[in-house]
């Protein structure tokens, strides 16, 4: 046994040493990466894949990014007198007793190798290494049930190696192993990778933090870091609420692009199927594995979270999430202390979220108490919610003199702002657009109360050293690109904002126009001036869009004499309310179009029976009948283009020309009783017909649909809220009166 254990010890050493050389020489030639996430690598599966479906489950599905069947999230409770919960994405092993599971990995080089293990079913998993020429165990590990337990092991490299992890079944039925958070380090970061540190303190108003607006000296921390960068003091949120926005900040798009509705909190699997394959949206997480990081979430939102029914995934590799009231913040801020000492020397990707200050503004008497002699005159809720943001501000602070504990901070990027802010002043108490209460809330109104809130960035030393406080307006849709840049990376074409560096450095001085999205509302900020208008189209069901007749409700404020937007001029200033509706349709979504073309002069009219018109042009004549009809008069070559919610819905056409063809093939379309019935929702019919094909076809009326992806779409299926989740929702305060908000 003592030759066994000696052997055992002069191995180690072997691998240790010669790891350490291959590591050296692969430096020294400037070709290692710092890390290889091997959950990314073209593995190979040895294992019948269909032993899979009897796992997949509310709690155990496919990752929606990487879509292959063995790659899962896996979410479970860590600690449920926390109300901690982990998500993470991982790779699965299944055998059974007769035959083990295998799985092999390239192998480019060798390095550090670490991952967290865990079992449903008792088994043993073996990792080791495998050539022709060779074969070498690394170590064997029995696997249980969670928590993940976790592995590390010195990877040498030998020529044309695999990594292999067998799974062997010590129980009678089929077993699963779970690999997460598998890494390879190769070297140490050299500080050519910034990190990032993303911070979003939920429902934070501008007004809250100092070098915003210079009201109360509360937030010392949160200075501190824009002190080391720049703050945005004009910044604008491009959504009300936080699924939305959450998704905008990090992914730099409108909500209404996203498939994902943001009328109400369920999300159903047709819209999250669109969100993941078809949208092209590319959140931060998903773009910084790409790039060699390891990307992770700790936080309280359970709009980030695929499985809670109201949430869909961001690519995060691992998350935590916290639903405690008050205590979350110092829960988040623990683990984010000791996750960061726990990989400090890997290029990451960090997204902190904090609740606080959230309703229900109950921040520990330590914070309270300074301000009811500090601050006076001023609601006693908001004196309370003034005291979350000193609390969270005090966790931010410990925050980051761990990240400067760890010689971190100066290459470290550090984003803090916010999803929405909140509404206290007395003259919003109910909203006019959702007929709700608005006060100590958010989500129903689209005043800067909501929309203008912080945004700070510390930049990393070594690209700007100093402080810059830029006052032009922005939206948090630019956040995402300004990451990219100050990261090295290209920006997605998805993306819709523009990165804020030319504020930074001086070369833009002008305000970006901000729209903005709600629930019934939408909204344009240029200028100092703020146009709103009700809005019945981000639902994804018919009650939601309204009918034929609606109430309309606009609103417009001159923010330079009414900051507060207290006196509604829609009705006194007429010419200047055009011109800011015009403003807004220019920025607004859009739709799919469909065209109607005229080989002949005709008359007619076209609706819809579920939804209404969104937008609609001509050169020929059109008059609205109501939202779902129009009439039309069209000359020979003349044409309608028009667009609906939902993007696909069935359109019946009634005209004078006899028959109405179907512009890509020229036949003619379903008729009854002089009723032609256009579905653009049908795949085929959205083709568009070239110049030559229109020029063959007969002089009639001809319709076609452009093959457009997006827009609003009707959602059939129906999706229930757990009693978790309902639970949830009425502890933030979205749920009142026995409905959401």
């Amino acid at each position: 046994m003592q030759a066994i254990n000696s052997a055992r010890k002069i191995m180690r050493r072997y691998i240790c040493i010669y790891t350490i050389i291959i590591m050296l020489l692969f430096v020294a030639c400037g070709r290692a990466p710092v890390l290889t996430n091997l959950l990314h690598t073209d593995c190979t599966i040895d294992y019948n894949v269909q032993l899979l479906q009897n796992l997949y489950s509310d709690t155990v599905y496919v990752d929606p990014w990487l879509r292959k069947p063995y790659i899962v999230k896996v979410a479970y409770d860590v600690d449920k007198e926390k109300k901690w919960s982990k998500t993470t994405r991982s790779l699965v092993i299944a055998a059974t007793r007769e035959t083990p599971g295998k799985v092999y990995f390239p192998l480019q080089q060798g390095g550090r190798l670490s991952f967290d293990c865990a079992s449903l079913g008792r088994g043993k998993l073996t990792v080791q290494l495998l050539s022709p020429k060779k074969k070498l165990v690394l170590g064997e590990y029995t696997t249980s049930s969670l928590p993940f337990k976790h592995i590390t092991s010195n990877i040498p490299f030998f020529a044309d190696a695999k990594l292999v992890m067998e799974f062997e079944s010590y129980t009678k039925d089929t077993a699963y192993c779970f690999i997460s958070n598998a890494v390879m380090k190769h070297r140490d970061n050299d500080l050519k990778k910034p990190n990032v540190v993303f911070i979003s303190i939920d429902a934070l108003r501008a007004d809250a933090v100092h070098c915003i607006v210079p009201n109360y000296n509360i937030t010392p921390n949160m200075d501190a870091l824009a002190n080391d960068g720049a703050a945005f003091t004009n910044h604008c949120v491009v959504a009300n609420w936080t699924r939305p926005s959450t998704i905008a900040m990090l992914s730099s798009v409108y909500g209404s692009t996203t498939g994902v509705n943001i009328y109400y909190f369920q999300v159903s699997k047709q819209e999250k199927n669109y969100f993941y394959t078809q949208s092209g949206v590319v959140p931060l997480p998903v773009l910084f594995t790409t790039h060699g990081y390891i990307t992770r979430s700790i936080g309280n939102n359970a709009f980030i979270l695929d499985h809670s029914g109201i949430g869909v995934d961001l690519g995060f590799d691992d998350m935590s999430d916290y639903q405690r009231q008050w205590e979350d913040t110092m829960d988040i801020a623990d683990e984010v202390i000791h996750w960061l000492a726990a990989n400090k020397d890997k290029p990451f990707f960090l997204f902190i979220n904090f609740n606080a200050p959230h309703n229900a503004y109950i921040p520990p008497a330590q914070y309270l108490e300074p301000l009811r002699k500090s601050i006076k005159g001023v609601h006693p809720w908001f004196r309370r919610y003034l005291g979350e943001v000193a609390y969270t501000d005090d966790y931010i602070g410990r925050m980051v003199a761990e990240l400067k504990k760890l010689n971190l901070y100066d290459n470290t990027i550090i984003v803090v702002t916010t999803d929405h802010g909140e509404v206290f002043h007395s003259a919003h108490e109910y909203s006019p657009y959702t007929d709700k209460k608005s006060i100590f809330t958010h989500g129903q109104t689209m005043y800067d109360e909501e929309l203008h809130v912080p945004l700070i960035i510390k930049l990393p030393k070594d690209v700007y050293k100093g402080t810059v406080s830029v006052p032009y307006q922005v939206r948090n849709i630019d956040i995402a690109p300004t990451v990219c840049e100050l990261s090295g990376f290209t920006m997605p074409d998805s993306y819709q904002g523009k990165s804020l560096m030319p504020f930074v450095k001086g070369s833009e001085h002008s305000d970006r126009p901000v729209y903005s999205e709600g629930r019934l509302m939408y909204a344009v900020r240029i200028n100092n001036f703020k146009y709103i208008e009700k809005f019945y189209g981000f639902g994804i069901k018919p009650h939601h869009w309204g009918g034929a007749l609606v109430d309309e409700y606009y609103e417009l404020y001159d923010l330079n004499q009414d900051p507060d937007e207290l006196n509604n001029i829609v009705e006194i200033d007429k010419k200047k309310a055009f011109e800011m509706q015009q403003k807004l349709y220019a920025l607004r979504f859009k739709q799919p179009e469909n065209i109607l073309y005229a080989k002949k002069d005709v008359k007619g009219s076209i609706s819809i029976r579920e939804g209404f018109f969104y937008t609609i042009e001509s050169h020929g004549i059109v008059k609205k009948i109501s939202r779902q009809q129009y009439a039309f008069s069209l000359k020979k070559g003349q044409r309608i283009v028009f667009s609906t919610i939902p993007s696909r819905t069935a359109c019946y056409i009634q005209c004078d020309s006899g028959v109405v063809l179907w512009g890509y093939s020229g036949t003619a379309l379903p008729e009854t009783d002089g009723v032609y019935v256009f579905d653009s929702a049908q795949p085929l019919l959205q083709k568009m017909p070239d110049d030559a094909a229109l020029r063959l076809f007969p002089d009639e009326l001809i319709v076609w649909s452009k093959p457009q992806k997006g827009g609003i779409q009707k959602v059939k299926e129906k999706v229930a809220i757990s009693d978790e989740i309902n639970t949830l929702l009425k502890q933030w305060g979205y749920i009142q009166n026995g409905g959401a908000r």
